[in-house]
């Protein structure tokens, strides 16, 4: 009885340490002209990209404008994402998900 106790606190305070952002959003990956890709995410107000094996954290800076002063993220029907190391990605177009199982976060 006692070591099921100690268990039991030891998970509680285990899981106090445990800390999620559900406020991060959904990663939508996009398919460019020329075979590039790119994937994004909204993190707090800001665009995170993930392109060339690097991850840049783009604020707005315009309607349908993310950029970092470098990287230029311009989103409408068609997404073009510039100054990227191998870029420009242009012509870019969300991939639907290809998975069946649900996210749970």
């Amino acid at each position: 009885m006692k070591k099921s106790i100690l268990l039991a606190a030891a998970l509680m305070a285990l899981a106090g340490c445990v800390s999620h952002n559900f406020s991060d959003g959904k990663r939508t990956n996009f398919r460019c002209d020329a075979g590039k890709e790119f994937s994004l995410r909204r993190v707090a107000g800001t665009v995170e990209i993930y392109a060339s094996g690097q991850t840049h954290l783009l604020r707005p800076a315009g309607e349908g404008v993310y950029s970092d002063g470098t990287i230029t993220l311009t989103r409408g029907d068609r997404a073009t994402l510039t100054g990227i190391y191998n870029g420009p990605y242009e012509n870019c177009r969300a991939r639907a998900s290809q998975s069946w199982f649900p996210t749970i976060w």
